[in-house]
């Protein structure tokens, strides 16, 4: 489409209350902006459930009230969405009009200013990271592929979608490193250890393909690993695949006691991100309570 007639192609389907062409407008934006695909599939659902709240109650969706971000939010809160899932509403919404603005269809940002929901509960009671005891179960259960998918994920720190997008040819032997394209296209080379390493020359031999490993949809990948979980006796819910990463920062900031480091392994632009792994691992702390009066 001619950018001179996106505006008035976008605010026809506004008026027609066309979501599905709504939802596509957003995935493009988040693929020209280089956001995952995880996340955007993650807004688009936000922005359904704002669309229908805003359409049913006659609200205009490109001229909005100076309150619609702040009516939202108290909305999902009414429902009972919890903190993060208000949070994760928010932001696609927020990208819903960020797209918009790009069309030409709209000036508005509703979200802006509305007041963000205080989430209680700290972020490393989120997502808690499976023990070191608890990956070598499951690594003691697992085929070869899944072991090598536990172990990039468990010790490379790699996300879901960066262990999917792997390539052989991304692996450096000489210098034992991955490069990962990481969120928004950034890359970083993460050091692999003696570990991984075997585990990728052994599954080299059988590769049947340019990717590392043997599965390109996300949602196989967590199949395998709940069904490791299953088999391990290893609780898998409240962690999912994203505990595997915790595992790796947890480890390495046990061994290393350096936030940067950790940082730099997993690819945080903010130090502040990796904090989460100083929380994690608090064994001076339990040590030194464990030791009292002894």
């Amino acid at each position: 489409m001619k950018p001179e007639n996106r505006p008035a192609r976008v605010r026809e389907r506004v008026a027609l209350h066309d979501v599905g062409a709504l939802v596509a407008l957003l995935r493009h934006d988040c693929s020209r902006r280089g956001v995952s695909e995880n996340a955007t599939r993650t807004y688009s659902a936000g922005v359904r459930g704002f669309l229908a709240w805003a359409w049913e109650g006659g609200r205009d969706v490109l001229q909005p009230d100076p309150d619609l971000g702040l009516d939202f939010t108290r909305y999902s809160q009414a429902r009972g969405a919890s903190p993060g899932t208000v949070a994760t509403y928010r932001a696609g919404v927020s990208a819903l009009y960020r797209a918009l603005r790009w069309a030409g269809a709209t000036v508005a940002d509703p979200m802006r200013d509305a007041p963000r929901v205080q989430d209680p509960t700290p972020r490393h009671e989120k997502r808690r990271p499976y023990s070191e005891a608890e990956l070598r179960a499951l690594l003691a259960v697992a085929t070869p592929d899944e072991r090598l998918l536990l172990l990039l994920a468990g010790l490379g720190g790699l996300r879901n979608a960066e262990a999917r997008a792997a390539l052989w040819s991304d692996v450096d032997w000489s210098a034992g490193t991955l490069a990962v394209h990481g969120k928004g296209g950034k890359l970083r080379r993460v050091y692999l250890g003696r570990v991984l390493l075997d585990a990728l020359r052994e599954a080299q031999g059988r590769a049947a393909g340019p990717h590392v490993l043997a599965w390109r949809d996300q949602d196989t990948v967590r199949l395998h690993l709940r069904a490791m979980c299953e088999r391990a006796g290893v609780p898998y819910e409240g962690r999912a695949f994203h505990g595997l990463r915790h595992t790796s920062g947890t480890m390495l900031y046990r061994r290393t006691r350096n936030l940067d480091d950790v940082a730099r392994h997993l690819g945080h632009s903010q130090i502040e991100t990796s904090r989460v792994y100083a929380e994690h691992e608090n064994s001076a702390t339990r040590d030194a309570l464990d030791d009292f009066l002894d």
